[in-house]
């Protein structure tokens, strides 16, 4: 028999802390535990943020590359069920292109920050990045966020590439918000002495890759990280210095890593550690 579960998760308690709106957002999944459904109100924002990734985005194609999706076959990958960032966020068909999400490239995080004081974390979550560079949530939905009555920041961050921060963004109270980072170097923001957040491939931007211990910077612990899984011939994983998302650590990593280690890559984010 095919039953719905519903859930209901109340947000009120959201209203006590500054800047937030009261909002309610009820879940419908399915036997296998995906979400299906979502119903909100309108004191929600949605956001339609889109990101290319340096090391899935690859010459002559129009998108990225999904391989650690259909890794190993149609419906058995490389992506963990659970989210990479803590967040516990569970997407059990995330192995399958025809699940309720569709094709996936990896997990990515979403943060809302302070527009004024970007070491402000406002909200995070934990969200799946398309081929085309839009992020959606697990059940295919653009994700959506809790309003706030002042300017806020976006900070994407990807478990191997530059974590990237975006300009001030007057009105989050409700509606759409849409910010693409592929159309402009100066989507993402950039503090005077910062090397460029992005590079340019096909004519889009997209984020630097090597970051693969998390912390801002590409740098020598990032060079010896992949080295070391480099020089173990480690493949059919799913790994941190994967940095072009295909499934193993060969020269191609290297060589992305090289160059953005050579050219002193590393996120504006750093400038507002809390």
């Amino acid at each position: 028999m095919n039953t719905h579960l519903t859930k209901a998760v109340l947000l009120a308690v959201l209203a006590a802390l500054p800047g937030m709106i009261n909002a309610q957002i009820k879940f419908t999944y399915d036997n296998a535990g995906n979400r299906i459904k979502r119903e909100l109100n309108s004191s929600l924002v949605q956001l339609d943020a889109k990101v290319l990734l340096r090391g899935a985005y690859r010459p002559g194609q129009a998108n990225m590359a999904s391989d650690l999706q259909t890794y190993f076959s149609a419906n058995s990958g490389l992506l963990p069920a659970t989210d990479p960032y803590g967040g516990n966020v569970v997407y059990n068909n995330i192995g399958n292109p025809a699940g309720v999400a569709g094709s996936v490239v990896d997990w990515i995080k979403v943060e809302i920050r302070d527009a004024a004081s970007p070491a402000v974390k406002l909200q995070s979550k934990s969200l799946l990045l398309k081929p085309n560079g839009s992020i959606v949530d697990i059940d295919g939905t653009l994700p959506k966020f809790v309003g706030q009555s002042s300017a806020v920041r976006i900070a994407v961050f990807h478990r191997n590439h530059v974590a990237i921060l975006s300009n001030a963004i007057a009105s989050f109270n409700s509606g759409t918000v849409i910010y693409d980072f592929t159309t402009a170097l100066n989507k993402a923001s950039q503090l005077p002495g910062d090397p460029a957040q992005m590079g340019l491939f096909n004519g889009k931007w997209y984020l630097w890759a090597g970051d693969v211990n998390g912390d801002g910077v590409v740098d020598a612990s990032d060079m010896s990280i992949a080295n070391n899984d480099f020089l173990k011939g480690t493949y059919d994983q799913y790994l941190f210095t994967d940095v072009n998302l295909d499934g193993g650590v060969d020269a191609t990593d290297g060589s992305i890593m090289n160059n953005a280690f050579m050219n002193g890559y590393y996120s504006t984010l750093v400038n507002y550690l809390p």
